[in-house]
């Protein structure tokens, strides 16, 4: 399985709830107990120490293996509704050839529909605003970082949200660890293709 970890400027973010998830994974599909902290394990090399960089954990219940790589965000304007049946993504496990077979040439991102739910999209959750406020699907495959800590802090609710209902959102943003809440990165609900 693996982590991914934004460092900005040298420093690991969210530290907390990338634990959290760590030790949750380790308990769960390995039934151990976790021998290291996340935040001794990350050794940021000197020329990761400025601006936006990924830090990829991968582990089992032994082993780790770290890497770094400079961020560039990916830009999405374009969203394919895909259907799947029993997809289970709940550990970020470190095969993702399921995940990137939904990919299409149609759009930029995937909305993973999930036994009839909107779940996900191929790298992070999706977030939904109606008249103000931000939802997020209570049947996401893996819940991130950043949507655990939005919802910790009120700003995004947890709902049930069907293909029928997206429609009446009026807007849509990705977020994943490297990517945060932000409005400028929000788009239209019209970015979505719903045809199957």
């Amino acid at each position: 399985m693996f982590e991914t970890i934004a460092i900005i400027d040298g420093e690991p973010q969210n530290l907390a709830y990338h634990q959290q998830r760590f030790e949750s994974a380790i308990k769960q599909y390995f039934n151990a107990q976790p021998q290291w902290q996340l935040a001794d394990m990350i050794c940021v090399p000197n020329e990761f120490r400025q601006g936006n960089v990924r830090c990829r954990i991968d582990y089992n219940a032994g082993e780790f293996q770290q890497r770094f790589f400079l961020y560039t965000p990916r830009k999405i304007s374009t969203f394919q509704c895909v259907y799947t049946e029993d997809l289970d993504y709940c550990f970020k496990y470190s095969d993702r050839k399921r995940l990137d077979l939904l990919k299409t040439l149609q759009a930029d991102e995937v909305i993973i529909i999930n036994n009839g739910k909107v779940s996900d999209c191929t790298i992070g959750n999706l977030l939904f605003s109606r008249k103000g406020r931000w939802f997020s699907s209570r049947d996401y495959l893996l819940k991130g970082t950043q949507l655990t800590k939005l919802v910790e802090e009120g700003i995004v609710q947890l709902v049930q949200i069907t293909p029928q209902d997206l429609p009446q959102y009026e807007q849509i943003m990705m977020v994943n660890a490297l990517n945060p809440f932000d409005l400028q990165r929000v788009l239209p609900i019209s970015a979505i293709n719903f045809v199957r």
